[in-house]
């Protein structure tokens, strides 16, 4: 199973990023005439391996409704439904290969969410709930975002705070237990119920977020971007177990329970009226109290290949050292290998890796108009198409000596919408 730390943590970032794209679109748009929008979409992950193969279906549903011109409500649905193999024990390269077994990995979340947007002027305020449950973690959060825009609209700012409240699912060990002697979970069966042998632990998540988008002409732009997080709980995977005694000892993953996470990013684009073409890019740097520090850097370009076609391509750089109690193998002696203080971890997302992307997306665009409609009822239609192709490289991650090979990943992701 993958780090469920990653998900929770991503699932307030992404939910504060939806929110602040529908109140830049709703502020920075005249009325409009449709009261209904309507978007459908899916991303495939499918990441092929001889060992551990994964595939993740993310299907989601979004039904926008603008009674008013000042009011926005907005309901979401979304699951992810994951299937395939993953190595539940972390052993390195000092440890006998007998400890690395394979388990199937079979996994359906469901997510709720409702939003709202008031606005009035150039200022606006978006507020969103969303509740998500799977067999061993359950989420609450809230979010919101005020912004406003001054200066002719080519100045827009934005404060945003989420709040997180997960609990997931875990093996019911006395809290004095030592951690050294404490077993991974076996299966989710039984959790959130009565039964004896599991627990629920919670993790809290507080983000904060503050934006500042730029028009400085016509078609140069820029947005700089603040976020502070704070994360709270049990922080590793219930599931995964690490070697930690050279006689081949196995113990749960354990990690801090405390994490403070910090990112700024930069990002620019540029319009080529000659070319009718975009082009922008993006870096991005991270770091956390887990020593973890972080650079992304992408660049990306779109054309209009057609009036109603839209053709772009994208890459992007990764680079990461690890954390700070990072090892590849918790058996040996200091300082290249072996303990890294009190905690140990099997995560590969917490080692030093590097990863490349490439990818690109085509957009199909209709308008319609009140008096003569798309089918006979859409006042505008569009549909997309995108594939990305990730390529990892674990710098300091092995399975019993043997590196990985699920360390290429594709992703396919369609879209629809409409609006009514």
């Amino acid at each position: 199973m993958r780090s469920r730390l990653s998900r929770s943590a991503r699932s307030c970032l992404a939910s504060l990023g939806a929110l602040a794209a529908a109140a830049i679109s709703l502020v920075a748009t005249p009325a409009r005439a449709q009261v209904v929008e309507v978007d459908l979409n899916n991303a495939s992950f499918h990441e092929p391996s001889e060992t551990s193969q994964m595939t993740v279906h993310n299907p989601g549903a979004t039904l926008t409704v603008l009674p008013w011109d000042w009011l926005s409500l907005g309901v979401h649905y979304e699951a992810d439904v994951v299937s395939g193999a993953s190595e539940p024990v972390k052993a390195g390269p000092l440890s006998s290969p007998d400890v690395i077994s394979q388990a199937s990995v079979t996994d359906l979340r469901h997510l709720v969410s409702g939003s709202f947007t008031l606005s009035r002027k150039n200022t606006s305020i978006t507020g969103s709930y969303t509740y998500a449950k799977e067999e061993d973690y359950k989420s609450q959060s809230f979010a919101v975002i005020a912004g406003t825009e001054f200066l002719q609209r080519n100045t827009r700012l934005e404060l945003s705070y989420a709040r997180g409240f997960d609990k997931v699912c875990n093996t019911a060990y006395p809290p004095n237990r030592d951690p050294t002697v404490r077993t991974p979970l076996d299966s989710s069966k039984g959790c959130f119920t009565s039964d004896a042998k599991r627990q629920q632990l919670d993790i809290d998540i507080d983000t904060f977020g503050a934006a500042w988008t730029q028009s400085w002409t016509p078609v140069f732009t820029t947005q700089a971007m603040l976020s502070f997080g704070l994360l709270h709980g049990f922080l590793g995977n219930p599931y995964r177990g690490v070697v930690i005694g050279a006689s081949g000892q196995v113990a749960q993953e354990h990690h801090p329970e405390n994490r403070a996470r910090f990112a700024a990013t930069l990002k620019a684009k540029y319009y080529l009226r000659g070319l009718d073409m975009s082009v922008g890019g993006s870096v991005r740097g991270y770091r956390d109290t887990w020593d973890l520090l972080s650079q992304t850097y992408e660049l990306e370009a779109e054309r209009y290949m057609l009036p109603w076609l839209r053709l772009l391509v994208k890459g992007r750089y990764y680079n990461q050292t690890g954390a700070l109690f990072w090892s590849d193998d918790y058996t040996g002696g200091e300082p290249e290998y072996g303990p890294r203080g009190q905690y140990w971890s099997g995560d590969r997302e917490l080692s030093p890796l590097k990863s490349y992307l490439v990818g690109g997306r085509v957009l199909g665009t209709w308008k319609g108009t009140r008096e003569q409609r798309l089918a006979g009822m859409l006042l505008d239609f569009s549909a997309g198409a995108s594939l990305d192709v990730i390529q990892t490289k674990l710098e300091d991650f092995s399975l019993a000596g043997r590196e990985p090979d699920d360390t290429t990943a594709f992703v396919l992701g369609l879209s629809v919408h409409g609006g009514f």
